[in-house]
């Protein structure tokens, strides 16, 4: 009787100790999922990666990101380069406890960004982008982790979108200026028997927005570029060679 007691007893502590251990790791979970996005997020872009607040209901298959912010390399004015707002989780439940966490959707809606030309030959995008590469080496995958690192999360998404991006162009040889930039929509990032790493699944969501950034940005600069030299060369121009350039601009009009 005495030896059965003692095994009641030792079986309650551990049941204690577990069921502590789970509501210390629920209760905790969205401080940690921040933690290891700010972590991961870092790690990938090499500057300072922030969250204000996460909030999951893995019960219901949702979660809210709120203040996710990428900030801008040193030498640069702005204090980031990318902000969103919200980014709206929806999370397959039965997944969770599996070795690959399946994300049904991820919507980023109102991603804010900055590109930012500081007169020399790089923008911010460009140094965000060589920060990215160099942390995938060999081929797009990142360094191994330690041995010693335990079991790695794994991740995969199966929509990934991104909607009302607006940029900020910041130069100084031009006023500032904001634009918008098209719509971005993967799909099946990851598998559901390999998925990807933290590290991988962060590089797979930003890679994308900073790829539309940076096509847009240049293309902006080259657009304000000509602009530019179009009013330098007509300030010069007689006033016979500006009637005739305006004839030259109307054929180039839609009707």
């Amino acid at each position: 009787m005495k030896a059965l007691k003692i095994i009641l007893i030792i079986l309650l502590l551990v049941v204690v100790l577990i069921g502590g251990g789970l509501y210390y790791l629920f209760s905790n979970l969205d401080s940690l999922v921040a933690s290891g996005i700010e972590k991961a997020g870092s790690e990938v872009t090499q500057t300072e990666v922030k969250v204000d607040k996460v909030h999951l209901e893995l019960r219901k298959g949702r979660g809210e990101i709120y203040g996710l912010s990428i900030a801008n390399p040193p030498g640069y004015t702005s204090a980031n380069v990318f902000k969103f707002d919200e980014v709206a989780l929806q999370i397959e439940p039965t997944s969770v406890t599996q070795p690959v966490i399946v994300l049904n959707e991820v919507l980023i809606d109102g991603a804010s960004l900055t590109a930012e030309h500081n007169g020399g030959a790089s923008t911010n995008i460009q140094e965000i982008t060589n920060n990215v590469r160099s942390r995938f080496s060999g081929g797009g995958k990142p360094e191994p982790e330690p041995a010693d690192s335990g079991k790695e999360l794994r991740f995969m998404v199966e929509k990934l979108a991104f909607t009302n991006i607006s940029m900020a162009v910041i130069s100084p040889q031009f006023k500032d200026r904001t634009v918008t930039l098209n719509d971005i929509k993967r799909s099946n990032l990851g598998s559901r028997e390999q998925g990807l790493t933290a590290q991988e699944l962060a590089q797979a969501i930003v890679q994308p927005l900073i790829d539309n950034a940076k096509n847009r940005l240049e293309d902006e600069l080259k657009s304000r570029a000509r602009e530019e030299a179009g009013k330098a060369l007509e300030k010069n121009l007689s006033d016979s060679d500006k009637e005739n350039l305006d004839k030259v601009k109307s054929l180039f009009k839609s009707e």
